[in-house]
C-alpha cells in the first residue's frame, strides 16, 4: 500500500510525473533532426511517430481509466512509467535498423505512447477525488505539468542532441523517466471511503461550486448524446491547439521568419508557458463558472489566436498567437475532466474521462497530419490557420447546444437555480 501523505502531497506528485511525460509537446525538437541529414523526411513524415504517440496515449486512457477505477492509482501509474521508460529506451536502436522512421514510430509511438496514458491518466482522478471542492483546479494543477514541460525539456533535449545524438538522447531520456515515473506513481492512492475533507472547505466551497449532475457508468454514459456532444468539442478544441504544439519552432521559422536559434528553441519554451499556466486558469474558472462557460471563453480566444497567427508576419505577434492557443489547448486538459465530472460523476471518473480522453487523441491526428499536409502543399501554415477558425467556430456553438444528461440534479450552489452547464 502506499505510504498516507498530506493530500497537497498528491497534486505534487501528479505535477512532477506530468513534467516527466509532457516532454512529448517538445517534439518540434525531436523533428526538426528528422527532417534534416541523414534522415531527410518530410514534414508529414516527420510527424507520425508523433502522431501515432497521441494517438496511443488516447487508447491508453480508456484502458488505464477502467484499470484506475478497479485496481487504484499506483499500479496503474508503475506500468505507465515502465511503458514510458521502455518506449524512448528502445527509440535508440532507430539507426540500426534499416527504416529509422519505422522503428521510432514503433518504439516512440505505439509503446511510448501507450505509456503515456497509463501513466498521465491516474493522477487525475487521484486529484479529483482528494480535492472535491476545487475539481477544475486540482486537475489544473496536476495537468500543468505536462504543458510546462517543454519549457525544460525543450532545451535539454536540444543539448543532449548535439551532444550525443537523437538514439543517445532517447536512451538517456528513457531512463530517466523509468526510474522517476515508476518511483513516484507508486505514491499515488487514493482517499479512503470514509474520509471527508475539511468542512471549513466544503463550507465556504459550497457557495460558488457546482456538483455533478448524478454518477453515470461508462457503458450508459457513451449512449447520451452528451457524451457526443462533449467528446466533438473535445476534438474540436485540440485539433486547433495541435496545428500549433506540434509546429512550434517551423511555425515560428517560417511564418514569423526567425531564424535565431535561440528564439526558435524560446517559440517552445514560450508555449510551455502559456499552455502550463491555461490549465490552472480555466481550470479555476471552470470551478467557479462551470466548465460550459470555461469552454465558450477559450474558443472565443482561441479564434482570435488563430486569426493573429493566420494574419501576422513578424516574429512579436506569431509568439503572442503562439501562446494564447497553447494557453487555451493547456485549459481543454483541465476542464474537460472537469466537465466529465459534472455530466457523469466521479465515481467512474476514471474510466469515463479516459473514454471521453479519446476526441483528444482524434484531434491530435487530425490536425497534425493536416498540418503537415497543408504546409508541404503551400509552403505556410497560413491555410492551416484558417481551418482552425473554422474549427473553433464549429466547437463555440456545440458548446452553447449541448445539456447535460438527464435526470438534471445539481444546483450551482442550494440556495440558487439549478446550474445550467
Amino acid at each position: 500500500m502506499p505510504p498516507k501523505l498530506p493530500r497537497g502531497a498528491y497534486l505534487l506528485i501528479g505535477f512532477l510525473m506530468n513534467l516527466m511525460l509532457g516532454t512529448v509537446y517538445s517534439w518540434s525538437v525531436f523533428k526538426g533532426v528528422l527532417t534534416a541529414a541523414p534522415y531527410n523526411a518530410s514534414d508529414f513524415m516527420a510527424n507520425v511517430p508523433f502522431a501515432v504517440a497521441l494517438a496511443m496515449f488516447a487508447v491508453g486512457m480508456v484502458f488505464a481509466g477502467r484499470l484506475v477505477d478497479k485496481h487504484g492509482p499506483a499500479k496503474v501509474a508503475i506500468l505507465g512509467g515502465l511503458l514510458v521508460g521502455a518506449g524512448y529506451m528502445l527509440s535508440s536502436l532507430m539507426d540500426k535498423t534499416p527504416w529509422p522512421l519505422v522503428t521510432l514510430t514503433i518504439t516512440y509511438g505505439v509503446i511510448g505512447g501507450l505509456g503515456l496514458g497509463f501513466a498521465y491518466n491516474p493522477p487525475i482522478p487521484t486529484a479529483v477525488r482528494w480535492f472535491p471542492a476545487r475539481k477544475g483546479l486540482a486537475s489544473g494543477i496536476v495537468v500543468m505539468g505536462f504543458g510546462l514541460s517543454p519549457l525544460a525539456t525543450a532545451p535539454i533535449a536540444t543539448a543532449l542532441i548535439g551532444s550525443y545524438g537523437l538514439p543517445n538522447t532517447a536512451l538517456i531520456l528513457g531512463a530517466v523517466f523509468l526510474v522517476v515515473l515508476v518511483g513516484l506513481g507508486a505514491l499515488l492512492a487514493f482517499p479512503p471511503a470514509d474520509w471527508q475533507p475539511p468542512a471549513e472547505i466544503i463550507t465556504k466551497a459550497s457557495k460558488r461550486t457546482w456538483k455533478p449532475f448524478g454518477e453515470v457508468e461508462t457503458r450508459e454514459m457513451i449512449r447520451t448524446p452528451t457524451f457526443w456532444g462533449a467528446w466533438i468539442i473535445y476534438a474540436l478544441g485540440t485539433a486547433g491547439g495541435f496545428m500549433i504544439i506540434g509546429n512550434a519552432k517551423q511555425i515560428a521559422q517560417i511564418e514569423g521568419h526567425v531564424a535565431d536559434a535561440v528564439l526558435l528553441t524560446a517559440a517552445v519554451q514560450i508555449l510551455a508557458v502559456f499552455n502550463s499556466g491555461g490549465r490552472p486558469l480555466f481550470g479555476r474558472i471552470a470551478d467557479v463558472f462551470t466548465p460550459k462557460r470555461a469552454l465558450l471563453l477559450m474558443y472565443l480566444v482561441l479564434m482570435g489566436a488563430m486569426g493573429l497567427l493566420a494574419v501576422s508576419t513578424s516574429w512579436i505577434p506569431v509568439y503572442l498567437g503562439i501562446g494564447l492557443a497553447g494557453m487555451v489547448f493547456g485549459g481543454f486538459l483541465a476542464v474537460m475532466p472537469a466537465l466529465s465530472t459534472l455530466f457523469f460523476g466521479a465515481k467512474n471518473s476514471g474510466a469515463n474521462y479516459g473514454m471521453l480522453f479519446t476526441g483528444y487523441g482524434i484531434g491530435a491526428i487530425v490536425a497534425l497530419f493536416a498540418g503537415s499536409l497543408i504546409k508541404d502543399a503551400y509552403g505556410s501554415y497560413v491555410p492551416a490557420f484558417y481551418i482552425g477558425i473554422l474549427l473553433s467556430l464549429a466547437g463555440l456553438v456545440l458548446t452553447l447546444l449541448v445539456r447535460p444528461p438527464r435526470p438534471i440534479a445539481a444546483r450551482v450552489a442550494p440556495e440558487r437555480a439549478p446550474a445550467r452547464a
